[in-house]
């Protein structure tokens, strides 16, 4: 069993209503290489708002990515 020491996300749009405290903010760039660019042989499951893959940061650190659908584009994702 694979446990994870941290979620991370993409911040698609910047709200000021939001507050992240100490959460790490990650750019999609940042994002790509762990998972290797949201390769398919990374995926831990699917939801109805996008898919998780598994990744692992540059400190060893295992991670879960979620990649939110993009509601505009027909099935696609961000």
């Amino acid at each position: 069993m694979l446990l994870f020491s941290c979620i991370c996300f993409i911040v698609v749009a910047e709200d000021p209503k939001v507050h992240l405290g100490k959460l790490k903010r990650f750019s999609l760039r940042e994002l790509q290489v762990p998972t290797d660019s949201f390769s398919n042989k990374n995926i831990l499951g699917r939801g109805r708002f996008g898919k998780v893959y598994k990744g692992s940061l540059v400190d060893g650190s295992l991670v879960a990515v979620k990649r939110l659908k993009e509601e505009r584009t027909p099935g696609g994702e961000l």
